[in-house]
């Protein structure tokens, strides 16, 4: 038998696409020169790999489930040797796969950038999906690391690590009576005409429980799956949305709106990294999640909260840190 690592990744692309002339397109050669190295593959192992129908992909035989399966670890392995490899000197290299979810998104430039100022000849590619692609790319070696919920989205052979809580704010246009408040209850907020994430999205069922566990149905007004059109439907200062902290990254000091914490009840959800559950990682994996534990994501994600929040948790002396000008004088003022 004489199997090669194109023929193995040419079963792969077709899982992945579904599709013969996508997954050719993707590998740079002709459909024909596809059928033909599944076919050969079919010889070496004597069984039929592919379902086929009017010449179609119906899917994978249960012996080609087999094969797909050994493809995709023997892909997985060799990329991790050639990582191995060429890191056996002082220098990281390699590639460095990401899966987010969407919520998670605006928040990940801060552990990238940290990433790549310590290790500047590993690349990294960012994908956004939701929980069920995100997991699926993990198990079939697509992704070397997710970022999810951990109290949400669990799953067994992976293992998590923890970045951070989310927290929920309502953000109401700054002309308004509730954007000056304090806070804003669940309730208050829920009877608002809201911009949400759509129903499929982890985070819209999670807001969805807590306004039904205070007897509230949500006034959705407008539905995306994409968090940056959400953001900039609120920003002219006409929308109403609840959002995590995380998109402070994204909103800031924006003259039109204002940020105002949610309570009753006060919610927090935990995001973190998840792997595969192996000894050893490969080596850029291992650097990166490193870096990850090591960085105060709390902390990073408060740098860029509006200037009235930070001088609120200064005030109340909710762990406050004075890393920026404008906590400094919000400190001096909350301490005279």
């Amino acid at each position: 038998m004489a199997l090669n690592l194109k023929q193995l990744r040419y079963l792969v692309a077709l899982a992945r696409h579904r599709h013969f002339g996508k997954a050719a397109a993707e590998c740079g050669i002709t459909q024909s020169a596809l059928s033909q190295a599944i076919r050969q593959l079919e010889s070496d192992f004597n069984a039929l790999i592919i379902d086929r129908h009017n010449h179609g992909f119906e899917g994978f035989t249960p012996q080609g489930a087999m094969v797909l399966d050994f493809a995709r670890r023997t892909l997985d392995h060799h990329e991790h040797l050639v990582q191995d490899i060429g890191s056996a000197g002082d220098e990281l290299n390699g590639h460095v796969r990401l899966g987010v979810i969407p919520v998670a998104m605006p928040a990940i430039s801060i552990i990238t950038t940290a990433f790549n100022r310590l290790y500047p000849d590993v690349s990294v590619s960012v994908t956004s999906l939701n929980f069920t692609d995100l997991k699926s790319g993990l198990e079939n070696f697509d992704l070397d690391i997710g970022i999810n919920y951990l109290d949400h989205g669990a799953s067994a052979g992976l293992r998590p690590y923890f970045l951070y809580d989310e927290s929920y704010f309502l953000i109401a246009p700054a002309d308004y009576s509730i954007a000056q408040r304090k806070s804003v209850s669940w309730t208050e907020a829920g009877r608002l005409p809201l911009c949400m994430l759509t129903p499929d999205m982890q985070n819209r069922r999670i807001l969805d429980r807590v306004f039904a566990s205070v007897g509230v149905t949500p006034r959705t007004v407008l539905e995306t799956n994409c968090a940056l059109a959400l953001c900039s439907h609120v920003r002219p200062g006409h929308w109403f949305a609840v959002v995590p902290n995380t998109f402070f990254m994204m909103v800031g000091d924006w003259s039109q709106t204002r940020a105002v914490p949610l309570i009753e009840p006060s919610i927090t959800n935990t995001i973190g990294l998840m792997v595969l559950e192996r000894d050893p990682q490969p080596p850029a994996v291992s650097a990166f999640i490193e870096v990850a534990e090591d960085i105060r994501m709390a902390r990073e994600l408060m740098r860029y909260a509006p200037a009235h929040l930070k001088c609120e948790q200064a005030d109340h002396g909710a762990g406050a840190t004075t890393d920026t000008p404008i906590m400094q004088s919000c400190v001096t003022r909350a301490a005279s």
